[in-house]
């Protein structure tokens, strides 16, 4: 059931005018029975695994809390790793058991070693990359003592399959979510303001842009195999707004969804193609994965006896991580270590750019100007990497980039649509950055606003594309 599609509509409809006639704990009930009848419309089995997860962190939790207080630290960290192990061995099963398997079988061949492996058929589950991080952040905050256990099981469970992010995130943490859920919620009418601007905005960038760049970006020009690099160029860009409006569509579906319904869920697009290095670019992008990333990675590595301290060596660790969270291949592993690179060779020329930028306004605004071009040019760059599915193949690609000049028949034409597509987005993006505040349109004189939603719905009506295509995200 896809946020774009009627099928969800009507569903949504239906939860939403039971949910505003109940009162707190009845809502909770309706949101957790919707929740799992979401997961489930894709598919019933589904359901048995976010079940088990939120019975052991549940569990887990209790148990961790309590040996904490008596001063059990063994027990404790037995139940936390437990926790860990649960999670880990979900998401492996069902996403890495395949890769291990062949990446296995490989090395031994490097030795002369003949052997056999067996793969599963079986079907990735949607969103277990994320309700699994989601999960097992819970039993981490509790063994750190940052966060105590709740007793009620049913808010527990709302917190792990809570439908509006439970596909694609936002990540959220125990404690920003769960107070939410435990306490009664009021639907103000800025809540239902912002939120009704967020589904529109999301449906638009999802319907409108993502869907109809898809045949344009090159994870189709790849497959065509095209010799012209100027068709390669034209796909890149495509990528770079399909990708994001795909993502940050929804994104803002699923905060919008939950604002008016009174959740108040965490960003996690804050004007990525604005960053001005490779750092601020994961402080903007995926902002929810990042930040956990770097507390249950990136910290725990960085103190860890085998690093000793080494920023660097944990940073690219963190980013390889960050790559196979994402998909099992070597592709995505090379893909995050490079940008871990990328990421320490910017704090090596942080002293530099300092340097420069106290020269004068006009020459700190150049550096900004050139660092958010190489940003995204790199996150294009990187990202032929990111999809092609054999790296000799995207290594010939980012060759054929540097090496020719030719176009097709159709780059120009390509080119053309991709620009028709995109200009609401880099408009908006341009009126929000420089504003400070991504609820600018909502600050506007009321006729202009209007003008702004009747165009949007209009180009949805006339140009949105059809057939309800699924989330890029949801594969990962």
């Amino acid at each position: 059931m896809l946020f774009n599609s009627g099928d969800f509509f009507f569903f949504f409809i239906a939860v939403y005018l039971l949910y505003v006639k109940l009162p707190h704990r009845g809502q909770n009930i309706l949101l957790l029975v919707a929740s799992y009848f979401f997961y489930g419309y894709w598919d019933v089995r589904f359901l048995a695994l976010i079940f088990i997860s939120t019975i052991v962190d549940y569990t887990a939790g209790l148990v961790i809390h309590r040996h904490k207080l008596s001063h059990n630290e063994k027990l404790a960290k037995r139940w936390m790793l437990l926790s860990v192990a649960v999670n880990l061995g979900i998401l492996g099963t069902f996403k890495y058991f395949n890769f291990f398997a062949e990446s296995f079988t490989d090395f031994a061949h490097l030795f002369g070693w003949e052997v056999s492996y067996t793969t599963l058929k079986i079907i990735l589950p949607a969103g277990i990359s994320f309700y699994t991080f989601q999960t097992m952040s819970y039993s981490l905050d509790i063994y750190r003592g940052s966060l105590k256990p709740t007793k009620h099981f049913f808010d527990f469970a709302l917190f792990v399959s809570f439908f509006p992010q439970l596909m694609a995130g936002p990540i959220e943490r125990a404690r920003r979510l769960l107070p939410q859920i435990q306490k009664p919620r009021v639907i103000t009418p800025q809540y239902l303001t912002e939120g009704s601007w967020l589904i529109l905005w999301g449906v638009f960038k999802k319907v409108f842009i993502a869907d109809n760049l898809a045949p344009l970006s090159y994870w189709s020009v790849i497959s065509t195999q095209s010799d012209a690099a100027g068709d390669l160029y034209v796909g890149m860009l495509a990528f770079a707004a399909q990708f994001y409006c795909d993502f940050s569509g929804y994104s803002d579906m699923a905060r919008g969804l939950a604002f008016v319904m009174g959740f108040k869920l965490t960003l996690n697009f804050n004007l990525p193609y604005f960053a001005t290095n490779p750092a601020a670019f994961w402080q903007r992008w995926h902002i929810t994965l990042s930040s956990w990333l770097r507390d249950y990675c990136y910290g725990p590595i960085v103190k860890s006896r085998l690093i000793a301290g080494n920023k660097s060596l944990a940073l690219i660790l963190t980013m390889a991580i960050a790559g196979f969270w994402h998909g099992a291949g070597w592709r995505f592993i090379l893909w995050g270590g490079l940008w871990g690179s990328a990421m320490i060779a910017y704090r090596f020329l942080i002293p530099t750019i300092s340097h420069f930028k106290k020269k004068g306004k006009w020459v700190s605004n150049i550096l900004g100007i050139s660092g958010a071009m190489f940003t995204v040019s790199l996150w294009m760059l990187v990202g032929l990497i990111f999809v092609t599915p054999e790296i000799p193949d995207a290594l010939n690609s980012i060759t054929l980039l540097f090496t020719d000049w030719s176009t097709s028949a159709h780059t120009l034409v390509d080119l053309k649509t991709v620009l028709y597509y995109i200009w609401p987005l880099v408009l908006m993006q341009i009126a929000q950055f420089y504003s400070k505040n991504l609820y600018v349109v909502l600050t506007w004189p009321y006729l202009i606003r209007l003008s702004v939603y009747s165009m949007l719905l209009f180009l949805l009506i006339t140009s949105g594309a059809e057939g309800g295509a699924e989330f890029i995200y949801f594969q990962f």
